[in-house]
């Protein structure tokens, strides 16, 4: 018998790798006055943010929460707190990502720094409680309430999501 990982399993994985890469932001924002010394670092986290990080999160809104909402209303409950949350952090990584190339091809770079830095930080702490709040509260019930069927169905999508480089069907 093959052992099988609960989808949220792999998106709890996910946001250990997330947690890491938050951490190193964190560190290159203390540092935005060494550009030289952080510009390589600051451009890879750049990237992840902007691309790899959103399959996540397509990950959870088109597998994850459809199968949740059979049981847990969206508007009353926390997947539509999750969705919101997600709104936010898309608005929030939009400025850090407009900050960060200014901060490399504009003329004002202090400007920029204090955007990255305004912006980062609070991207940082909203995701980091947000992770908290999934890992310990909506994965929980997730992990209660789905059956094999449904967590099969949710796999096959995560598939199907990382195979079209972050969108379903």
């Amino acid at each position: 018998m093959t052992s099988h990982k609960k989808p949220t399993d792999i998106l709890r994985q996910e946001h250990e790798n997330v947690l890491q890469k938050l951490d190193a932001l964190e560190g290159v924002i203390s540092r935005l006055h060494e550009k030289d010394a952080i510009a390589a670092q600051l451009k890879d986290l750049a990237s992840f943010f902007n691309t790899d990080f959103w399959t996540h999160f397509a990950k959870e809104e088109e597998a994850l929460f459809p199968e949740l909402e059979k049981f847990i209303p969206r508007d009353a409950g926390p997947v539509g707190v999750m969705l919101m949350e997600h709104d936010e952090l898309r608005k929030t990584n939009t400025e850090i990502q407009r900050a960060i190339d200014e901060y490399f091809t504009g003329s004002d770079s202090l400007q920029a720094s204090a955007v990255i830095q305004n912006h980062g930080n609070s991207f940082i702490m909203v995701l980091r409680d947000h992770i908290n709040k999934e890992n310990n509260i909506l994965f929980m019930m997730a992990d209660m309430h789905l059956d094999g069927s449904q967590e099969a169905t949710v796999l096959k999508r995560f598939d199907e999501i990382e195979n079209t480089g972050g969108k379903a069907k």
